[in-house]
């Protein structure tokens, strides 16, 4: 085919007639590896895409971990502090010192590494721009410019942020263990033994008077019956003693002699109660024992046993010493009655269950 204006002819290849007009720009060529084109290098890099996104979500989750941490650590100091604070009886509002150094523990406490998603996780990127995680103590989710974690704490999320309300009510708090009590006393002391409180004056504090001490107005033993005839208390206690007895009881500060005298027919007995003001004074007079108590009637009635030889006892219980004295009423007064003597005896006894009956009141 002629080119009108050149006198050239254009050559066509064989199976391109008609294929394209005779005038035109040339078509573009077709490659030879079956008409595959290369990328336009304007279009994103999506693997490389993926690999950053999956970096950035790595760092959110270690601040988000950290920020955890951290948080507890605030949260458990708090409660420590407030609690000691209160156990104290200070107010908390008065110490932030624990809160500050329970803050800076935080700071440096973050974990270096966190555990990473498991294998799976999505690679499709996402936006990189929209808010940090809430709701965390911990510094900024969001990375710097620089595609590191920030090194600083933010100002909302900084681990320094005061100390959990300083009001008792507001937080919880660790149970206070109460101070321990003293035993409650007794209701009511345990009664002393009879014997220890008749063994002095401080103790034994009961009226002291023969009608009380030996109220009975009959007794019996050895198959009589006794009835009592005269009492009486004598403030000298050696006017009622005969036979030296006087001599060994004002030294040790003989205080009364009581006496009572029970009768059965002509036979007579007499008990007799020295008093003292604690009972080493009653051991001592009976360690030197002597002589006797006299015989007590009635005024104006036949004596009996008023010097000594007439049958009779001596001991001691406590801060007492008791006597007994047998005799007869008959005229002269000093004859051995043989009822008398036998019964002496039992008046002792019936004499001391008397005593240390003053101490079981």
């Amino acid at each position: 085919m002629s080119d009108g204006g050149t006198g050239r002819q254009q050559q066509r290849t064989p199976g391109q007639e008609g294929a394209f007009p005779a005038f035109g720009p040339p078509p573009p060529a077709v490659p030879a590896d079956g008409g595959w084109t290369r990328p336009d290098a304007t279009e994103p890099d999506w693997s490389e895409l993926a690999r950053r996104h999956e970096a950035q979500q790595l760092r959110r989750r270690r601040l988000r971990n950290g920020g955890a941490v951290a948080g507890a650590v605030l949260l458990v100091g708090g409660i420590t502090t407030t609690a000691l604070l209160i156990g104290r009886g200070t107010s908390p509002a008065t110490s932030d010192a624990p809160s500050a150094l329970a803050a800076g523990t935080v700071s440096a406490s973050a974990p270096a590494d966190a555990p990473s998603d498991p294998p799976g996780a999505s690679t499709v990127p996402t936006p990189t721009s929209g808010p940090s995680p809430t709701g965390s103590p911990s510094p900024s989710g969001s990375p710097s410019a620089t595609g590191k974690p920030s090194g600083s704490p933010s100002a909302k999320g900084s681990p320094t942020a005061p100390a959990p309300s300083a009001s008792p009510s507001s937080a919880p708090q660790s149970p206070v263990a109460p101070a321990p009590q003293p035993p409650a006393p007794p209701s009511s002391a345990a009664p002393l033994d009879p014997l220890t409180v008749i063994s002095s004056a401080a103790t034994d504090t009961a009226p002291l008077d023969p009608n009380a001490l030996f109220p009975s107005a009959t007794l019996s033993f050895g198959g009589k019956t006794w009835t009592r005839l005269t009492t009486a208390a004598t403030g000298t206690c050696w006017n009622a003693t005969t036979g030296g007895l006087g001599n060994v009881l004002t030294p040790q500060g003989c205080q009364t002699l009581l006496r009572a005298t029970y009768t059965s027919g002509t036979s007579a007995v007499t008990i007799g109660v020295a008093v003292f003001p604690q009972r080493a004074n009653a051991d001592a007079v009976t360690a030197a024992h002597t002589g006797q108590v006299q015989g007590l009637v009635p005024a104006g009635s036949i004596s009996y046993c008023t010097s000594a030889g007439c049958a009779n006892t001596h001991a001691a219980v406590g801060r007492y010493t008791y006597y007994t004295v047998s005799g007869t009423t008959k005229p002269g007064g000093t004859a051995a009655d043989p009822a008398a003597t036998a019964a002496g005896p039992d008046f002792a006894a019936h004499a001391r269950a008397r005593l240390l009956a003053r101490g079981a009141r």
